[in-house]
């Protein structure tokens, strides 16, 4: 099983008993240890259509740091914010803001992500044991967009979505090439530095 590590690092576990209603996302994605723990924490919120269906909106990036590295790394708390720090900038030099971005889930298993003012349709299929969803983009203009595989976590209004690096990076450099930015190099540079980093986005209904 692979271990997880988030922000809060190895104490994490000690918080389980804290009512989930008055944790945010963000303490989850911050205490969350373990895998199991992520379902324990959401209160083992079941990833249906019917969760999932709505409008999420943009709020923030989310950082994973996933795998042995990161846990026997005392350090990688610290680097899980310094990545999700840079991560917001080159975010918001896109275009990837909160107003801007979100994504809308429907009951027949389509999809639509709204990125300034443009839609990117596709479908979507879910994993419920492993909480993972699977988004299918179609085209847009002369682009080919991506197949994205997504970690999960879902609570009642909020979302994450949580990629690996070098997945999320293919789809910010499609949404970088739609706006004509080019600022990918730095974040493509500081994903190397990392072993087993999971980032996305932190959404809200």
């Amino acid at each position: 099983m692979k271990k997880w590590m988030v922000c809060a690092g190895l104490l994490a576990l000690a918080g389980l008993s804290t009512s989930v209603e008055a944790q945010s996302l963000k303490d989850i994605l911050k205490s969350a240890v373990v895998k199991d723990a992520v379902t324990s924490l959401t209160g083992g919120k079941e990833l249906t259509s019917e969760n999932l269906v709505g409008t999420w909106e943009y709020v923030n990036p989310a950082v994973v740091l996933e795998g042995d590295n990161a846990l026997k790394n005392v350090a990688a708390s610290a680097a899980s914010g310094e990545i999700e720090k840079k991560l917001q900038t080159y975010c918001d030099k896109v275009g990837i803001k909160q107003g801007t971005f979100s994504y809308t889930f429907n009951n027949d298993n389509t999809f639509t992500c709204l990125f300034k003012g443009k839609k990117l349709s596709g479908t979507y299929s879910l994993d419920k044991e492993n909480k993972t969803i699977q988004l299918n983009f179609g085209k847009l203009e002369k682009l080919q967009l991506l197949k994205q595989s997504a970690q999960v976590v879902l609570t009642n209004d909020q979302l994450a979505l949580l990629f690996p690096a070098d997945k999320l990076l293919d789809f910010i450099g499609t949404l970088s090439s739609i706006s004509g930015s080019a600022t990918l190099k730095a974040v493509n540079s500081l994903a190397e530095q990392y072993d087993g980093v999971k980032v996305g986005f932190e959404l809200k209904r």
